[in-house]
């Protein structure tokens, strides 16, 4: 992982952490990966279109 996406991944953490002070930890910890997981299957998809149309 690149040091720019795990910065941002930290600062995501933290204005999350000050927004959702008063909900559950846990269900919050569980949509952040959830959407963590997506949006690289997301990025990666990409990466390997991009490659197939270079082909």
């Amino acid at each position: 992982m690149g040091i720019y996406r795990t910065v941002s991944y930290k600062v995501e953490d933290l204005i999350i952490k000050m927004l959702s002070k008063k909900q559950d930890t846990e269900i919050i910890k569980e949509k952040v990966a959830n959407y963590r997981t997506k949006s690289e299957e997301a990025r990666s998809q990409k990466k390997t279109n991009k490659k197939n149309k270079a082909v």
